[in-house]
């Protein structure tokens, strides 16, 4: 996994410690061991920066899971809500 952010900050916002490998001012790297890709993808959103998946088949379906979810979130949220008369 690389992360677009510094190593220092990767490090303060994971929720376990980690070893976290700098690859730059603004880049690092780690290697997430998780027997839940689902909140592997939750913790990377909570990073709050881009980050890149480097052979990870499972966290990317998991990510599109996600992604389809928050997206039907979103739409529905364009939606006029049905009032308790319209049901």
């Amino acid at each position: 996994m690389i992360v677009h952010a510094p190593a220092a900050y990767v490090r303060d916002r994971l929720p376990i410690p980690m070893e976290v490998e700098s690859l730059g001012e603004d880049r690092c790297a780690f290697e997430p061991g998780s027997d839940h890709p689902e909140m592997l993808a939750l913790h990377l959103g909570l990073l709050d920066a881009d980050f890149t998946i480097v052979d990870s088949p499972e966290l990317v379906d998991a990510l599109r899971n996600l992604t389809d979810r928050y997206r039907r979130a979103i739409d529905a949220a364009g939606r006029p809500s049905a009032g308790p008369t319209d049901r």
